[in-house]
């Protein structure tokens, strides 16, 4: 089968989950013999595959004639032609012969569109004018789909929604979106309204919709009322190998996310100061960025234990998979985890996780241990026997890891083509 995904990121180039989960479900659909054609919005030499084609939309010329608006006119022309013959005393005119003729003319003229394509410069970035991004990404994605005349168009997230939909508008192709969060997950109250404006276009357009966990897929329907049958869920695969992380004497634990709202670091720091109470020499690091991390830096650097956490940033896919072998704990207090890649990630290297309840990935493998990220006490007190008990932790890990194994690609594969045939037959 030919495949058309679009996607905003692809490793090493990553901002978060997304790319990672979007890269491997194109490797693992192309391993079994599809023809997977990845469009990015921007390319650059260290993004490369062996098995999936990459695109570079910003490397593409734009067929502006095709997205000026057509314009036919009728014209009347009057062709003259005079008579063959001739007689001495007759003027010419009298055999002047005038015929009417009827053409149509085609004008392009400019519309917005067409102007997009040549002032728009793609960054392939969440910065700067993104939604101009989208709409010219989604316009040289409509190209793409002319060109290689693909018989499925899978879109990632909702960045890529409104090429998905232009692209079925034009040509007809079915369309199946894959979800790894709604906006509503993302910024909860502060949820913008243009994102869910596009989110709902999508789902309304869709022909079938592939969520990461049943979680997402209610938040789905309660969110834009989009018919459960319409909506699949195939869990995130990785291919992680542990390292056997049994440290007799752990001391690292670690929060690894954005720094923002949805993602919850101060529940991290709050855990953090009062295990530094009970006297626990442990080490705290913050692994990521967001428009948190100056406020959470100020209140860790007026608190009295501030040798003891140290921020990170943003590390790419190659730093934060050296860093996780260095950690004892990960702890995941996140409002809102549709699925929790990062979680899964540390389960398959050997390291344990202390979640909030209604992490996504809980679905997939029950035994991690959860509670309500609003008690205080019960997190702090998980954390403590993860930490000290050495016989529960070395369970738990086990255990996870157990149930971990059995996300295989190849029920992923098998579930997304089944997405791919009911979008087909509809």
């Amino acid at each position: 089968m030919k495949i058309l995904m679009l996607g905003w990121e692809f490793p090493p180039t990553i901002s978060g989950g997304l790319g990672v989960a979007s890269q491997g479900l194109a490797e693992a659909m192309a391993k079994k013999g599809n023809d997977v054609i990845f469009l990015l919005p921007k390319k650059n030499d260290a993004q490369v595959s062996k098995n999936v084609r990459l695109v570079d939309a910003s490397a593409l010329t734009p067929d502006i004639d095709f997205w000026k608006e057509r314009k036919v006119y009728t014209e009347t022309l009057a062709e003259t032609s005079i008579g063959s013959l001739l007689l001495p005393y007759l003027a010419p005119e009298v055999f002047t012969q005038v015929r009417k003729v009827k053409k149509q003319k085609t004008v392009l003229k400019p519309t917005q569109e067409s102007e997009l394509l040549d002032n728009i410069e793609l960054t392939g970035t969440y910065d700067g004018n993104l939604g101009a991004e989208t709409l010219k990404y989604a316009m040289l994605a409509v190209q793409v789909a002319q060109k290689e005349k693909p018989e499925i168009i899978h879109a990632h997230d909702w960045i890529t929604f409104r090429a998905a939909t232009m692209i079925k508008k034009t040509f007809g192709i079915p369309i199946v979106l894959h979800v790894h969060s709604i906006e509503q997950d993302r910024n909860g109250v502060y949820a913008q309204q243009k994102v869910m404006d596009e989110e709902k276009m999508g789902f309304d357009q869709a022909d079938q919709v592939i969520a990461v966990s049943q979680k997402l897929k209610y938040a789905i329907i309660g969110a834009y009322g989009i018919d459960a049958s319409k909506i699949s869920v195939v869990p995130n695969v990785l291919d992680i190998k542990g390292t056997g992380n049994q440290s007799k004497s752990p001391k690292q634990i670690a929060f690894i996310g954005r720094l923002t709202h949805q993602k919850s670091p101060s529940i991290f720091i709050d855990i953090a100061r009062d295990l530094c109470s009970k006297g626990y020499e442990f080490n705290f690091s913050i692994i990521g960025d967001g428009y948190l991390r100056s406020d959470l830096e100020n209140r860790v650097a007026s608190s009295n234990f501030s040798d003891r956490v140290r921020f990170y940033g943003f590390l790419d896919r190659a730093e934060l998979l050296k860093m996780l072998n260095t950690i004892d704990l990960l702890i995941v207090p996140s409002a809102s985890e549709p699925f929790g890649l990062v979680a899964l990630e540390a389960i398959l290297k050997g390291i344990p996780v202390a979640a909030a309840r209604g992490i996504g990935l809980g679905e997939f493998i029950p035994s991690i241990p959860q509670v309500e990220r609003w008690d205080h006490y019960s997190y702090v007190q998980l954390i403590e026997r993860l930490m000290t008990d050495q016989e529960y932790r070395q369970d738990i890990t086990e255990t996870c890891l157990k149930e971990a194994k059995k996300l295989t690609w190849s029920k992923a594969t098998q579930a997304t083509e089944a997405s791919y045939k009911q979008a087909l037959a509809q």
